[in-house]
């Protein structure tokens, strides 16, 4: 399955969606805290949770059933 990693629109989250013609959409969301009190905190938050949804959508690339 091919997929692609966006930002949420609404929501402080990565989803990801997939680029088939057919398929759902949106697959999985990660999302993340902002807590507001720390930029440093915040965007090692952001980057994480990109990193988790660039992997799980790498996963289902890969995933042969």
């Amino acid at each position: 399955m091919k997929t692609k990693v966006i930002h949420s629109e609404t929501k402080s989250a990565w989803n990801i969606v997939s680029t088939e013609i057919g398929n759902k959409y949106k697959i999985a969301r990660v999302p993340y805290v902002v807590t507001g009190c720390s930029q440093e905190i915040d965007a090692r938050n952001r980057k994480e949770a990109l990193y988790h949804a660039q992997f799980i959508s790498k996963c289902l690339l890969d995933f042969k059933p």
